[in-house]
């Protein structure tokens, strides 16, 4: 019973995912609007450039491609980050290759995601939250 009940909220939720990209991609096909803002940090200096002097919000993203709830949380980032039509951007930091980074962060479970605005975390959580949460979450770095 409880493998029956876990499969259909994973079908659940990929259904939701699916709409939810779905929308937001209808939504970005204009030529006024930025393109998507989520991008991968390929080394300390970028982050420091893009993250931490960024004056736009960043949703930073700490994950490993072995993580298995990773996988399921990025892709929910990235569709609200895109529906904030760049008031907020998403940066994914892979662990095993910027280990430093994670470190200095005090990243030590994935996902771990951090709310950064003017150079500073203004909040965090570790593994997957629901909607809601996700919502509230990013609003808060809108404000």
């Amino acid at each position: 019973d409880s493998l029956l009940q876990e499969t259909l909220n994973l079908a659940m939720l990929s259904t939701r995912l699916f709409n939810t990209i779905s929308r937001v991609a209808v939504r970005n096909f204009s030529n006024t609007k930025p393109a998507l803002a989520t991008f991968a940090v390929q080394d300390e200096a970028e982050f420091k450039e893009k993250v931490l002097g960024s004056a736009t919000p960043v949703v930073v993203d700490f994950s490993a491609t072995w993580c298995g709830p990773c996988k399921l949380l990025t892709p929910r980032l990235d569709a609200a980050i895109a529906a904030t039509e760049g008031a907020v951007d998403l940066a994914i930091v892979d662990i095993d290759d910027l280990a430093d980074i994670a470190l200095e962060h005090g990243v030590n479970a994935v996902p771990t995601v951090l709310g950064i605005k003017d150079g500073q975390i203004v909040d965090k959580f570790v593994g997957l939250i629901d909607e809601d949460k996700l919502s509230a979450f990013i609003n808060k770095l809108r404000e």
